[in-house]
């Protein structure tokens, strides 16, 4: 068996995890005070003709506060003596240190109990279950189905548990009543005595939007993951490309270095050929005066004289 938490477990510390910010966990943080201001709002629109509301596990008292604003004649209990004595002075009198397994003197127009009963054992939960269905003809109940984290939670259940808990006592849920204000699994029941049919098309009324909506919206996600998909592979041939860019920009700049080192290339080649046709062009010129020389009259006088030595020597081999 489970054992319950005790007011020990919910000191001022508790409520630490609660504050946001610099907001800490009171009626005279405005961001509380807008949401219990919103809440106790939007809570008596759907319950209609409310006069008097009892809060379960109120905490420190701000619901109980909202709704004394609004005009309702509201009250609420809770475990935990270190906040009941932190509630706001306008509500000191209207709150108590109280197990919402004890029994409830007289009866309310609404019943509220927000994020309590995952705190409590099993058996302690269905105690208190049987205690607010048994003081009330309306219900506004909200309880985590997913938190486990938190220490204190030692009872948590699905949506689906407490609806059919509620059930049993003679309770249903209104399904078309919006609680997403609250909590997302937040539920506001009535008490009544629906046939099957009417519990079926309630349900069913409910369940087939539900249903078409979840399966449009399935349809989307995978829409868009298919896109995502498409544009990453996208954004994959883009990178591919930019990278086939840099290697043409990479290629480019390389021409760019080969045609400057021809050009100057092409400038010593130019040079070279200058000199070369320089060269040729003295030598041309050197040629023609040799021509010149041996063409002279001086020129053929000294070959006669040196004629018959050259014969002398060719015959004496000298």
């Amino acid at each position: 068996m489970t054992s319950g938490t005790t007011s020990e477990d919910y000191s001022l510390k508790y409520f630490a995890h609660l504050s946001d910010g610099d907001e800490d966990y009171s009626w005279e943080s405005a961001g509380w005070r807008a949401f219990f201001t919103g809440v106790a709002k939007r809570t008596l629109e759907i319950a209609g003709d409310v006069q008097t509301v009892l809060d379960v596990g109120c905490a420190k008292g701000l619901f109980v506060m909202a709704l004394l604003e609004q005009g309702v004649d509201a009250k609420g209990f809770d475990l935990s003596e270190a906040s009941i004595a932190d509630a706001p002075e306008p509500v000191r009198d209207r709150v108590w240190v109280g197990s919402a397994t004890e029994p409830i003197a007289g009866h309310y127009d609404l019943v509220t109990c927000i994020e309590v009963l995952e705190h409590m054992s099993p058996e302690d939960a269905d105690r208190a279950i049987d205690v607010i269905c048994g003081v009330t003809d309306k219900i506004l109940m909200s309880s985590t189905p997913l938190d486990f984290t938190e220490p204190t939670h030692i009872n948590v259940r699905p949506v689906a548990y407490w609806a059919a808990a509620f059930a049993a006592r003679g309770f249903y849920r209104r399904m078309d009543a919006d609680t997403g204000f609250l909590t997302p699994w937040a539920i506001y029941l009535e008490r009544g005595h629906p046939t099957t049919r009417e519990l079926v098309h309630r349900y069913e009324a409910t369940l087939q939007p539900m249903r078409a909506e979840l399966s449009e919206k399935r349809q989307g996600l995978l829409d868009a993951s298919r896109t995502i998909a498409r544009l990453e592979s996208q954004q994959d041939t883009q990178e591919e490309l930019e990278v086939e860019r840099d290697r043409v920009r990479a290629l480019e700049h390389e021409l760019l270095r080969l045609r400057d080192h021809a050009i100057g290339c092409e400038a010593v080649a130019g040079t070279a050929r200058y000199e070369r046709d320089r060269a040729l062009e003295m030598a041309a010129t050197a040629r023609d005066e040799l021509d010149a020389v041996r063409a002279s009259e001086r020129w053929r006088v000294g070959g006669v004289l040196l004629s018959p030595v050259a014969a002398v020597k060719r015959r004496t081999g000298r």
